[in-house]
Formats: structure tokens, sequence, C-alpha cells
């Protein structure tokens, strides 16, 4: 697919609304994820093919790297092999060549070292029924009708089931272009991702303050501190996940209950991932307001560099509470939203004792455990709350790390997103 360059002063932002289509255009939208879903087998089967031809004779097809040559292989062959395909949406086929190519890069990626995480397998045919149901439009009939339409291709006026009056003022007025719009169904519910190319965030004038965010698992999700040891704010934690227990348990033994495939199954599948989806809006709302208002109001901001993933292991009330705050969610948002307004982020080393240390006199106190949550500091006996305490000493880290030198390889802080938002990206056109 081909490449965009988001000019200087614009950034592009994602929009997820809920949309109410018609029977005929539900049908639409699944029919074209069908026409995805056959493109990206046959992708899958050209390079299967070109992978068991390089086995036998040595000489490798290098086409089947290439989006671009399998999408010419396809227009010459899509007569033959699909011989109704003027009856669906021309994106369809691109989406789902686009994902065979993609798996195959990220499974060399993943066996070469240069990805991430678990390993990642050769491609392999998608099936119905356990393939996400998607569709991405680029072009075609695309655009924002009113505050409560959308028009797509080959689908026509969609009705939306919330108001999208920001996403028609920005398009509107021209300081938005809609770049695409990934149609989706998940536990009975459609949804629309709108992609806007629009004009920068307003940036206020440049702060100078440093806070220190610490992430609780308790009954405050975020503590922001000042240098001096002034509380910010605290914000009080949703804990999602442990409000929707009752629901969560209700819902699977509803599910046990039901014969695996059949239709109440189905709908008792669905009724547990609305749950699930609900849990996961609350926290997804606490943690974007928290992030939006880190960002625009304070100049620098220093947050740990925490790994969710050691945290997972332990109790299992441990890690029922890491995965409630969803701490690597948190930093995400705090990443790009920096960028957007102008911001500071700065990363403390995953090493740095930031609880144990004492924020009056600076003596470690190794002796302490997850399970304290309140401390004494045995040389200057000051009284310490952990997660306030943790903030403070985040808060001063970045006025430490200017007076050590720049080569020191002892540093406890490292730079990670000091760009402004005029930086150039690139975004899938």
């Amino acid at each position: 697919m081909s490449r965009y360059a988001v000019p200087a002063g614009r950034i592009v932002k994602g929009f997820s609304v809920r949309l109410a289509p018609s029977a005929e255009q539900s049908a639409r939208f699944r029919r074209d994820d069908g026409a995805r879903r056959f493109a990206c087998n046959w992708a899958v089967g050209e390079i299967r093919q070109a992978f068991c031809r390089g086995r036998e004779t040595g000489q490798h097809d290098s086409a089947v790297w290439s989006y671009y040559e399998l999408r010419k292989r396809w227009n010459r062959t899509k007569a033959e092999v699909a011989p109704w395909w003027t009856e669906y949406s021309k994106e369809a086929f691109s989406n789902g060549i686009a994902d065979a190519v993609a798996a195959l890069r990220n499974w060399h990626a993943s066996q070469t070292g240069k990805r991430q995480g678990p390993r990642m397998g050769f491609p392999q045919f998608r099936k119905k029924g356990k393939d996400p149901v998607r569709c991405t439009y680029t072009t075609g009939a695309l655009r924002v009708e009113d505050s409560r339409h959308v028009v797509l291709p080959r689908v026509g006026r969609v009705e939306t089931a919330e108001n999208i009056r920001a996403i028609y003022r920005h398009i509107r007025r021209g300081t938005g272009r809609l770049m695409s719009a990934t149609v989706r169904e998940k536990n009975g519910w459609w949804t629309v991702s709108l992609r806007l190319e629009i004009s920068a965030p307003w940036q206020p004038e440049t702060r100078a303050d440093a806070v220190g965010v610490d992430v609780g698992i308790g009954k405050d999700l975020l503590i922001v501190m000042r240098p001096d040891g002034s509380v910010v704010r605290k914000v009080a934690n949703p804990r999602a996940l442990r409000a929707s227990f009752a629901d969560l348990r209700r819902a699977s033994k509803a599910l046990s209950r039901k014969t695996e495939g059949s239709r109440r199954w189905h709908q008792a599948k669905r009724r547990l991932g609305r749950v699930h989806a609900h849990a996961a809006a609350i926290r997804s709302d606490a943690l974007h307001k928290a992030t939006t208002d880190l960002a625009k109001t304070h100049g620098r901001i220093v947050i740990e560099d925490l790994t969710p993933g050691s945290h997972m292991r332990g109790v299992r009330a441990r890690r029922k509470s890491w995965t409630d705050a969803a701490a690597g969610e948190f930093r995400r948002q705090l990443t790009y939203k920096c960028e957007w307004y102008g911001s500071e982020l700065w990363l403390a080393d995953r090493w740095y004792p930031s609880s144990k240390t004492c924020s009056a006199c600076g003596h470690a106190n190794s002796s302490m455990t997850l399970a304290d949550r309140t401390w004494t500091c045995p040389v200057c006996n000051t009284q310490h709350d952990r997660d306030e305490n943790a903030g403070t000493n985040l808060a001063r880290l970045p006025a430490s790390q200017a007076e050590a030198q720049s080569d020191s390889k002892t540093a406890l802080v490292r730079r990670a997103a000091m760009k402004r938002v005029n930086h150039p990206g690139t975004v899938a056109a």
C-alpha cells in the first residue's frame, strides 16, 4: 500500500464510533469481510507454493514478499479464481493481500530476532468464525455526511449510534481529512474506526514544571507528585475488572452450560464479550482522561519504565490488580499525547528504587516488601506513604540527571519522548 507523509503541523488521530446499520448493511459488511478473507487465503496459498518451489529448486520467488507484486498477480487471475469479484469492494481484496504479506514479514522478523515478544508462526489460512470480522476502506465514496451518518463504499449512508459532531466539524472547517474507515464487528456490535489527518492540537505555553507519576493498584490509579513532596492530584482507580466479577461469573456459567457451536452458545458468548467490553470501556475512559490532563498541564512528566509482565507473576490478587490497572496502556497513551501537546516524557530505569528510597534523606530501605503501603525511614524517622514517596522521587530525577554527566553509564534516567508534534511521520493511505 502507498505511504503518505504527514505534513508538518498535522497529526493523525483515530476515532472509534458505534454504528447502527440496517440488516442489509450488516450483510454487506459481512460479505466484504468474506471477500477479504478469500483474498488473504489466496495470497497465503501463493506464499506457501512459492516456498515449496524454493525448497525444491533453490530459487525463491521474491514477489510474494511484495504487496504490489501480489496485487498485480491477483488482478491477472481474479477473473478465474473469483469470477464474482465485481460484486464486492476492491478494498476488501486489498486488505486480504496486505494481511497475508504482513503475516509473512512478521514471521520473518520473529525468526531473525528483529521482532520482540512471542514467536510468530508461518502465515496460516483464515477460517470463518475465528478470524475477526473487519474491512478497511480508503478510497471511493468515503466521507462523513453529518453528525449522525457516514458514507462507505458500496454500502452507502450508514447511521451512527452516537453523535460524531466533533469529527464532522473538523471535516466541515477543513481542519481534518478523512483517510480511512475500518468497520469491525465484535460481540454483536458494529463499530467504525475513522482515521483523520487533522491540524495539530493547540499547545499551551512552555511549562517548566516537573511531576512524577506513580501507577498504583490500590484505591488510587495514579499519584501525581511535585519535587517538593506536595500532591498534585490522585486519580481514583475505577477497578473496572473487579467491579464486573459478579457479571463475569454469571455470564461464564451460562456459557459453560450451552452446547458449543449452538445458537444459544453464540448468544451466551456474545453476552460474556459485552461484559468484558464494558469493563474495558470504563478503564479506557479513565486512562484517556488522566493522560490527556497530564500532557496538557505539565511540561515534564516522569514515570517508571515498568514491565507489567513481570508483575503478573505472584499471588492471584496481585495479577488481577495489575491487569486492572493497565500500566502498559497508560504509558502508550502518555507517550503519544506528550508529543501532541508539547510535553516531555521521561522514563526512570526499571531498577530505580523509587518506593524504597526516602525522599527526605535518601536512605534506601531494602527491607520493604510489596505489602508495605506505609513505612518509616530508620535513619530520619520520616513517615512515608509508599506511592506518594515514589512519585516525589520520580519528580526529582530530571534535576539529578541534569547534574550527572551525559556519558555516565550509571545514569538512572533516559530520555524517552522529547519530540514535538511537527516531527516527520508516515501513515498508510
